[in-house]
């Protein structure tokens, strides 16, 4: 093992399983699905414990502090010649082509702070999510080039996130008192994962982060950083779809921060013709978004589910199904009940 990996304390620990779960990614060698955010960011009981464990100190030692202090983007062991940068845009894009190098030359990448998709590699960029001035003014002033090495370039938990150019320079160095990212569905796991890079390598945290990372936890992941209460709903009020006509079934939460972007919306309609039937909701601020849109399907309607992304909308307030038979002509349904997850 190069020398520059040695990890800082608690990091020590977790560096074996971290590894073996490395080997088998690449042995898939496959492309995400969908957007993927770093591994390792703990739930949200984890996250408040180890905030409440993290020591709080004024930052020191800032006027000594050097980028060329942090050696980053070297080849990471077990990748071949990959560089941890090289390495995040393959192991977290889509469609991603790389030159024999490493290098990615074309892909998909999600800016999850900003929600951003970007095909062009040099938008791409890799962000610290505890940035090296940050962890050199919150003790890595104290730390071996190797343990800041090793710091600079850990693929194995959440510290590296894909970033825009612009996303990138507008975090720059702030720590959550002084920055957040303007998508808000991304806000609970960028403050779980700062307090888990924080406590993995035993850095403090000043009163002002701290008091904001609590603030945040509250705020984004639910009352008294626990999970988030009163974000599911029911209606059980049946009813008679109408040829032609449309029902209305509304449910009321009250719960803090945003809405998932993987909400679920579960629907139970009697119709033989599911395909007649429309479903649409509506959110507290009365965007509506089509989740089931008419067609010339046949066969019973049934209880459906649909995950739907809320991202951009605030959990608490009244959210609306409107179901709507777009035929005339064919045959009524019953409407039975909905349920709502975000």
């Amino acid at each position: 093992m190069p020398s520059w990996s040695v990890l800082p304390r608690r990091a020590l620990a977790a560096f074996a399983a971290a590894a073996l779960a490395l080997l088998a990614l690449l042995a898939v060698d496959a492309a995400p699905a969908e957007a993927v955010r770093p591994p390792g960011i703990p739930s949200t009981a984890t996250a408040q414990s180890e905030l409440n464990q993290l020591t709080v100190a004024a930052e020191s030692h800032g006027s000594t502090y050097d980028r060329d202090l942090f050696p980053h983007w070297k080849s990471v062991s077990g990748t071949g010649s990959c560089t941890a940068r090289q390495y995040i845009l393959k192991r977290d894009g889509q469609n991603v082509v790389t030159s024999d190098g490493c290098q990615p030359t074309s892909g998909n990448w999600q800016s999850d702070f900003d929600n951003t998709w970007t095909t062009t590699v040099s938008n791409a960029t890799i962000d610290h999510v505890v940035a090296l001035s940050e962890a050199w003014a919150s003790g890595a002033w104290a730390w071996t080039t190797a343990e800041r090495q090793a710091f600079a370039n850990d693929i194995n938990s959440p510290q590296l996130w894909i970033a825009t150019t612009s996303a990138n320079s507008s975090k720059s160095d702030y720590d959550p008192a002084e920055w957040m990212p303007t998508n808000s569905s991304v806000r609970c796991d960028y403050v779980k994962a700062w307090t888990h890079v924080k406590y993995l390598y035993d850095l403090t945290v000043d009163s002002a982060e701290k008091s904001a990372i609590q603030s945040h936890l509250t705020a984004y992941c639910g009352s008294g950083g626990g999970t988030p209460t009163n974000c599911n709903g029911s209606n059980t009020t049946a009813g008679t779809i109408t040829e032609g006509g449309t029902i209305s079934r509304a449910i009321a939460l009250s719960c803090t921060g945003s809405a998932s972007s993987t909400s679920s919306v579960t629907v139970s309609i009697t119709h033989p013709y599911y395909g007649d039937i429309q479903v649409q909701l509506r959110a507290p601020d009365g965007t509506v978004r089509t989740i089931q849109a008419s067609s010339s399907s046949t066969g019973n309607f049934g209880s459906r589910t649909y995950s739907v992304n809320l991202s951009s909308e605030a959990r608490s307030g009244t959210w609306t199904l409107l179901v709507t038979d777009t035929y005339s002509g064919g045959s009524t349904g019953t409407f039975n009940n909905w349920s709502l997850s975000i």
